[in-house]
């Protein structure tokens, strides 16, 4: 049946597709991204397969179209360097078998300035050891209180690998000899891509090669970036590339998550936001790193989602998709309904966001069989497609790679999280201390409300660069809600902003954010969600 929407809706249609195409350039695609991967390694060849396509990456399965096709693609076999075993890497063969082949595939190609995301693939190592005490940060790793001595003593070089990567041009261990601050590697870097709500891609990098200033405070030490604002030798936020990994514990379960982040939908009426606190206040503490700290991260990450309003099922004031708990004891600790608890309180309803402290819970609830929960406790929830893992336990990603648990301070892992039905986490390869984790707010912010990629959204969640953190799950995915498919067909594109103009002023499908009435703030949504949309599907044909 025809639709009669009328001139002045198609006017209106019309300009939004001018403005979606004046601001194109400004969504991450496939090819701002270089896809790192190793074809003498099964998993890393399987994924990056699946991922690139088989055209891409010969010697596959074949047959696969590649679910970014477009992705540039670096195979560290061809660049003739040793392969890595998954896991720890010293600092020294970071630098050699990961770092240096990619500064010359970027160089060689012209690209240093083209590719804004690096992804690495199962199989490839995810923590850097420290130079002079490699697993320290294994708290309290070689031997009794290690962590704390390198790190008191300004000489803590551990971090991820995907967090050393975001500073790929800077040589940030040179000078290094075990010292106090002898070198940049020592300690924290300010991220200035942090607590930002603009795509990458709008950041200029045409310095990303210069070697940066930098000044350090306090202990640890953290390391500020120095100089006038957008100069060639100040660290600016374009000037770190984006990471990412595609790991878990099989190559299945990861192509099952890469699949669940394509096409990202939530349903506004049933997803689940879960924060999970217990009164210590670990998710706003300032120690170490004072000037990492965000605030009361889980307060105004929650926040965010009641005054955008889009998760809001009216009437209720407070949404049932919205779980808080700030109580402490196992009775005040969140659970799942496939997993049999003694106590807890169930959330039975899709997931989309867990938010908790985890196995640091002042009270984890034992299992039916009497048995701990605070490795498997993220198992038991319903997880929708899109769902992000982002706890506040400091080894939460040791497990890839086959590193298992830490033996005297066993925590979920993200990597299980993901095989229970997960797309997304960010979390800690070594202990990170708490001021410099994960910000909820920005990813709820930036992905859950916006519309940046999933790689852009961890990064403004993250503070700290050459540290512990690192980002898992397809980096170019983006999420879209349901409230902007005013045409209900699942997908948000041009054609819901013309569904919405000649939807009636009453209509309740035309109130994107549930107000109570249907104005610019709601056009404005859909608008914003058809500029990511239509660049997603411009660029991969859709």
């Amino acid at each position: 049946m025809a639709r009669n929407i009328g001139p002045i809706s198609l006017l209106a249609a019309a300009a939004a597709v001018l403005v979606v195409c004046a601001t194109a350039r400004a969504q991450l695609r496939d090819e701002d991204a270089l896809l790192v991967y190793d074809s003498r390694t099964a998993d890393s060849l399987a994924v990056a397969e699946f991922y690139a396509g088989s055209r891409r990456i010969p010697g596959g399965v074949g047959n696969q179209p590649g679910v970014h096709p477009a992705v540039r693609v670096l195979n560290l076999a061809a660049a003739g360097v040793p392969v890595s075993a998954p896991g720890s890497i010293s600092y020294a063969n970071f630098i050699a078998n990961l770092r240096t082949p990619i500064r010359t595939y970027l160089t060689t190609n012209n690209l240093a300035t083209r590719v804004r995301c690096l992804i690495l693939t199962k199989g490839l190592p995810h923590r850097v050891q420290d130079t002079d005490v490699p697993d320290n940060a294994d708290f309290p790793g070689e031997g009794p209180g290690q962590f704390i001595p390198e790190l008191t003593s300004n000489d803590c070089t551990s971090a991820s690998v995907e967090s050393e990567l975001t500073l790929l041009w800077q040589d940030l261990s040179q000078g290094e000899a075990g010292g106090s601050n002898d070198s940049r590697a020592d300690g924290v870097i300010f991220n200035p891509y942090t607590r930002n709500t603009r795509s990458m891609l709008t950041m200029n990098n045409q310095f990303i090669q210069s070697n940066k200033i930098f000044v350090f405070s306090g202990t640890g030490p953290l390391w500020q970036p120095n100089g006038a604002i957008g100069s060639a030798t100040r660290l600016n936020p374009g000037d770190i590339l984006l990471t990412c990994r595609l790991d878990a514990d099989t190559v299945p379960i990861i192509q099952a998550a890469i699949t669940r982040a394509q096409n990202l939908l939530y349903n506004t009426s049933t997803a689940t936001l879960i924060f999970d606190e217990d009164g210590s206040n670990l998710d706003s503490q300032s120690g170490t790193f004072p000037a990492l700290g965000a605030g009361d991260d889980y307060t105004l990450a929650q926040n965010s989602i009641l005054n955008d309003g889009r998760f809001r099922p009216a009437p209720a004031v407070a949404p049932p998709n919205l779980r808080t708990d700030a109580g402490a004891g196992a009775a005040n600790f969140f659970i799942g309904p496939n997993l049999c608890f003694q106590q807890g309180i169930l959330v039975s309803t899709p997931v989309i966001l867990l938010a908790t402290y985890g196995s640091n819970h002042s009270g984890v609830p034992l299992l039916c069989d009497n048995s701990p929960s605070g490795t498997v406790y993220a198992l038991s929830f319903n997880y929708a497609n899109g769902a992000i893992f982002n706890t506040i336990e400091s080894f939460n990603a040791r497990d890839y790679g086959g590193l298992g648990q830490l033996g005297f301070a066993p925590q979920m892992q993200s990597a299980d999280f993901l095989g229970a039905g997960g797309t997304f986490a960010v979390g800690n390869a070594w202990e990170p201390l708490a001021d410099s984790i994960p910000d909820n707010k920005y990813l709820v912010d930036n992905f859950v409300l916006g519309n940046l990629s999933w790689a852009e959204a961890a990064w403004t969640s993250i503070p700290g660069l050459s540290w512990m953190q690192t980002a898992v799950g397809d980096p170019l995915a983006r999420a879209t809600r349901s409230n902007e498919d005013a045409d209900g067909n699942l997908r948000v594109n041009v054609d819901d902003l013309c569904a919405w103009q000649a939807l009636p002023a009453g209509s309740a499908v035309k109130d994107v954010n549930r107000s109570g009435a249907a104005d610019a703030v709601d056009r404005a949504f859909i608008v914003a969600s058809v500029r990511a949309a239509e660049r997603a599907g411009l660029q991969s044909g859709r």
